[in-house]
């Protein structure tokens, strides 16, 4: 399945039998004595400045066959690699995470990249594992399940990324589904064991950027958060979280780390810690868009503490125990899960805020405002209304005068008109 790469031919020019057909492959100067060529049909004198995407085989549907593909990737490659798992497979991810140290990276479900192709990942300590300076790294369309140290550690440096879409954790039982902490560390054989989340909260170091969207976190049970991030920057859209049990929320940030959250749902998750969402006292909520909370729940603290929603801590606060945890609860934004009424128009109001535990509010928080119409085409008429209650207003006393009148009779004599009519009726006379 895996062809060794061929030696150069360096006489011929021909390089892995399929130069000549056109495929932009970059051969190094130095293996053709001198240089930049591009060997394909192509003017030797160019150069190709921008990476060009690069399919490596048809589909996985081994773990070990996968890892082996990403971590032993082909040499003197151009451009991005796709790694694509085979629809309706299982992957045992039980012989250790792939590692991921270089750049542009896509691993998908079938060629779409949708979770709908059923491509699933189970087992094992942790799935992936992304170090040094790896950047433009993709996840698509997965499936990861039953990981026993947290199914995706993005450890990569400040100004890298990571992209997830479409993908989904169930029934976890580590620390966390996912965690961002710069050049976090983990066992690459360890299948069993304790990641500790708590003592990788001295990072000095800015973690990695990692955006997610549509993305489905349900029946977790782990020992910190569903999804952790320390020190990076953590984007989420279309986001749902169903029937975790968490120590510190669904999402803890932490240690200047920043939260976009926006379109999510949250409900039937269960936290010790004050706060669906936690946010340490050094870390900001950026953005929280239509967002919506539902049956959620937390232990509570002795002294009474307790915040559903989204917990800002008190600048100087410690809520690693309940003796000294204050901050501000600020309210989810939606009254309805988005997700479930995604074709319908939505005005979103601004969350509130209520500072709980005796605790004052670090900062502001942003939320979106509600702006109502300033075009006065906008507004009611009231000509219409007018117009209809006199009109009403005239058939009513119209009709009470007519039947007041025909209880009274008039004699013949008063009228001019009626010659020997001894009686006339008003409404004979209309």
């Amino acid at each position: 399945e895996y062809l060794p790469i061929p030696e150069v031919v360096v006489d011929s020019g021909v390089v892995d039998g399929s130069d000549l057909e056109g495929d932009n492959v970059v051969v190094d100067g130095s293996d053709l004595g001198g240089g930049s060529e591009v060997v394909g049909g192509n003017d030797t004198a160019s150069i190709i400045d921008e990476a060009q995407p690069e399919v490596v085989t048809d589909c996985h549907d081994n773990w070990s066959d996968l890892k082996y593909a990403v971590e032993y990737r082909p040499l003197n490659h151009i451009g991005s690699l796709y790694f694509k798992i085979c629809p309706n497979s299982t992957l045992d991810a039980s012989s250790g995470p792939i590692v991921i140290d270089y750049d542009y990276v896509t691993v998908q479900c079938g060629n779409n990249g949708q979770k709908s192709d059923n491509c699933q990942i189970v087992g094992g300590f942790v799935h992936f594992h992304i170090v040094g300076k790896a950047t433009e790294i993709e996840l698509a369309g997965l499936r990861m399940s039953s990981s026993k140290g947290s199914s995706i550690i993005a450890a990569s440096s400040k100004d890298a990324t990571l992209k997830i879409s479409d993908c989904e954790w169930m029934a976890n039982s580590g620390a966390s589904a996912v965690l961002i902490r710069s050049n976090a560390t983990v066992d690459a054989s360890s299948v069993t064991g304790i990641l500790d989340i708590s003592s990788m909260l001295d990072s000095s170091e800015a973690g990695m950027s990692v955006t997610m969207s549509g993305v489905g976190f349900m029946q977790n049970v782990l020992t910190y958060g569903t999804v952790v991030n320390v020190g990076g920057s953590l984007s989420i859209d279309k986001g749902r979280f169903n029937g975790n049990e968490i120590r510190i929320g669904d999402i803890a940030v932490m240690e200047s780390g920043e939260l976009f959250i926006s379109y999510s749902c949250f409900d039937e998750s269960a936290s010790m810690v004050p706060g669906t969402i936690f946010i340490d006292d050094t870390s900001f909520l950026q953005e929280n868009v239509n967002t919506f909370g539902f049956d959620n729940t937390d232990g509570g603290f002795d002294n009474g503490l307790s915040c559903t929603d989204i917990f800002i801590v008190a600048v100087g606060s410690d809520c690693s125990t309940g003796v000294n945890c204050n901050g501000t609860c600020t309210t989810f934004t939606s009254k309805t899960c988005p997700l479930d009424v995604a074709s319908l128009p939505t005005i979103t109001p601004g969350g509130t805020d209520e500072v709980v535990g005796g605790g004052t509010d670090k900062k502001d928080t942003p939320s979106t405002e509600y702006v109502r119409s300033k075009n006065p085409q906008d507004k009611p008429s009231v000509v219409p209304v007018v117009v209809a209650v006199l009109v009403c207003s005239f058939i009513v006393f119209g009709l009470g005068f007519i039947i007041f009148k025909r209880k009274r009779k008039k004699p013949a004599s008063e009228s001019a008109f009626q010659g020997d009519l001894a009686e006339v009726d008003v409404e004979d006379s209309l």
